[in-house]
Order: structure tokens, then C-alpha cells, then sequence
């Protein structure tokens, strides 16, 4: 709303010496009484006196408008004044019986104009000059109409952007969140793709945040987010499943190429650490890896990539896992990455 009283001030500044030169003083004096109304309206508005600030807006510019028309004769283009009216009406945060209500007085107003007699010593008929403003005066609403519209469009635009992103991403660390990267699982399984799982865990994270604090902790989460997108493809997808756990998804791959993309990520880490208030923190990955053709469901694909980062750990941590443990019962960890891809799906069938 603030926009809009900004973009009517200069258009109506611009107009301003144009009533004036067409020797019009009444209008150009009405003209100077909306621009101090718009500058009223506009500090109010921006102290959150909103119904305040648009009452002052509308009536100075209405009150414009009537005397313009009764001075031409020129009734037809009150409904292009009104309507651009009722659009900052409708934009102004109002409630909703306050909208209707001034809908209505709108309305009134209206016909009550339409049938308005000129003014003393005018004629019925338009001159030139009167054709030319009236015109200028619609021109004008398009041109701010024009320009409302497109900036509720971008408004709209980038809200939904913002509203999709928080969606589907982890608020601390950006990378998809666990219903985003479990739905691009799914999609994958779905479209028969192949495509290779990578759980990875941080090792010892506890004792950073013991040790640090919770705030160090989420510092190194944001660092290793940012170094699994560096070291992956443009197509291939990182997502937050657990407090320090990393779920990759890496289409159409190989266990050898995993394999290799794993390692670069182990290596990168090692010589880019995390370094947190002039403290470098140290910290490895461990990993487990499985290919889509190593299960006849996606729970068993993520139950089998759990246990093998298991196996990582209990092996020693800072490892990958890529073979065996096919026939092992299913870790805790797993059932519960599990019921989280059930719960992220909404589905029985994952």
C-alpha cells in the first residue's frame, strides 16, 4: 500500500503543471490538495495507521475525481476511477466487513455521480482540452493498475517461492529436509531408476556440541550441508534425515562412481574443516552406501544402507561401507528412517 501511494503521488505530481498549462486552476489546485493528501497518507500508513491513511488517500483522490467529471460532463470514466478505488480497497489490510461496507459506499457513490448535473457555466458538450485530460486521467489508472498488478504478481511469485523452499528444506542447514528427499526416493523407485542411497553420519558430533555448544554444532551441520552440494552433481540430491545424518541420492550411478564421489567428499572435508570462532573443528564421515537393485522395496534399500553405516561405525568410524550385511536384522536407527519414509509418503507401499 505504501507502493501505491508513492507511484499515485508521482503520477499526480507529473499531471500537475499539465492543469495548469491547459488553464484549469480548479483542478490544479484539487490536484495540489491529493498530493498533500497522498504525503498524509502516506506517514500515517507507515505509523500503521492503515484505515486511517486510506481514508484520507481515497477521499482526497474521489473527491479529485467528482469535481473533475462534474466540471467536463464526463461520467463515463468514473467506473475506471472507482474500480482502481476498489483495488487498493481490496489490497488495504482491513477487515473483511470494513471492505464491504466501503464497497458499497463505492457503489453508492456511483450511481449518485453517474447522474451528477455539470457544474454552473459548463457546458454538456467536451471540449478538446476535457477530452485530452479525461484521456490523461485514464491513461493514468491504467498505468497504475498495470503496475499493481504486476507487483502483486511478483509479490505472489516470491512468497510461493519461499513457501515451496521452507517446504522442502531443512530450516538450519538448506539441503532438502526428510519428507523432501524421501519423496525423491520414492519418485526414483517409482519411475524404476537406478540410483545409489549414501546415509552419512558425523562422527562424534555429540562431543562438539558437549564440548562447544549447540551452536558450534550447528555450525559444522551448515559447513558439511554446503560440502555435500559442492561435491555432488547438479542432479544429484542431499537431505537431512537425522540430527547429524545426511541421506544422498545419486541417479543413475554406479556403486564404483558412489564409491568414488564418497571418497572425494572424505577428502574434501579432511582438507577443508569446519572452523567456528577462530577454532578449527575437526570432524569425519561415516558412510553406507546401496544400490537400487539391492532391495525388493525402498525400506530394505534404507535399512540396508543404515546397517552398513553401522557397520562403518562399529568398524572404527571415518569409513565407507558398500558390501554385506544383506541378511542382518534392521538397526533401530533403520526403523526409524524407515517409519519416517512411511510417515513422509503417507503411503504403505515404500
Amino acid at each position: 500500500m505504501a507502493e501505491i501511494y508513492l507511484l499515485a503521488f508521482c503520477l499526480q505530481l507529473a499531471v500537475a503543471p499539465v492543469l495548469y498549462l491547459v488553464d484549469r486552476p480548479l483542478l490544479g489546485g484539487l490536484n495540489l490538495l491529493c498530493l498533500a493528501g497522498y504525503v498524509v497518507a502516506l506517514v500515517l500508513h507507515r505509523r500503521l495507521f492503515v484505515a486511517t491513511a486510506l481514508t484520507i488517500k481515497l477521499s482526497t483522490f474521489l473527491v479529485f475525481v467528482i469535481i473533475g467529471i462534474a466540471i467536463t460532463a464526463d461520467s463515463s470514466s468514473l467506473i475506471y476511477y472507482l474500480l482502481f478505488a476498489e483495488v487498493e480497497l481490496m489490497l488495504a489490510d482491513l477487515r473483511r466487513r470494513t471492505k464491504i461496507l466501503a464497497t458499497g459506499c463505492l457503489i453508492a457513490l456511483s450511481f449518485g455521480v453517474l447522474h451528477l448535473p455539470p457544474l454552473h457555466g459548463t457546458g454538456a458538450t467536451l471540449s478538446t482540452v476535457d477530452v485530452l485530460l479525461s484521456d490523461l486521467g485514464l491513461g493514468l489508472v491504467f498505468v497504475m493498475l498495470c503496475v499493481v498488478i504486476l507487483r502483486m504478481l511478483t509479490i505472489t511469485d516470491r512468497h510461493e517461492y519461499r513457501y515451496r523452499r521452507d517446504a522442502m528444506h531443512d530450516s538450519l542447514t538448506r539441503v532438502l529436509n526428510r519428507r523432501a528427499i524421501f519423496e525423491r526416493a520414492s519418485f526414483y523407485w517409482r519411475a524404476q531408476r537406478d540410483f545409489v542411497v549414501v546415509l552419512v553420519d558425523a562422527d562424534h558430533f555429540k562431543n562438539i556440541n558437549d564440548n562447544h555448544g549447540h551452536t558450534a554444532g550447528d555450525a559444522v551441520l551448515r559447513h558439511l550441508a554446503r560440502l555435500l552440494r559442492q561435491s555432488l552433481r547438479d542432479e544429484d540430491s542431499v537431505g537431512r534425515v537425522g540430527g547429524e545424518e545426511f541421506l544422498l541420492l545419486l541417479p543413475d550411478t554406479s556403486k564404483r562412481d558412489a564409491l568414488t564421489a564418497a571418497t572425494r567428499i572424505r577428502k574434501r572435508l579432511a582438507l577443508h574443516p569446519c572452523r567456528f570462532d577462530g577454532i578449527e573443528l575437526p570432524v569425519t564421515l561415516s558412510m553406507g552406501i546401496a544400490t537400487s537393485d539391492e532391495g525388493l522395496h525402498l525400506r530394505d534399500l534404507i535399512e540396508l544402507a543404515d546397517r552398513r553405516l553401522y557397520a562403518a561405525k562399529d568398524a572404527g568410524r571415518d569409513r565407507m561401507m558398500t558390501e554385506g550385511f544383506t541378511d542382518k536384522t534392521a538397526s533401530d536407527n533403520a526403523e526409524r528412517l524407515v517409519q519416517g519414509v512411511e510417515r513422509a509418503l503417507e503411503t504403505g507401499d515404500a
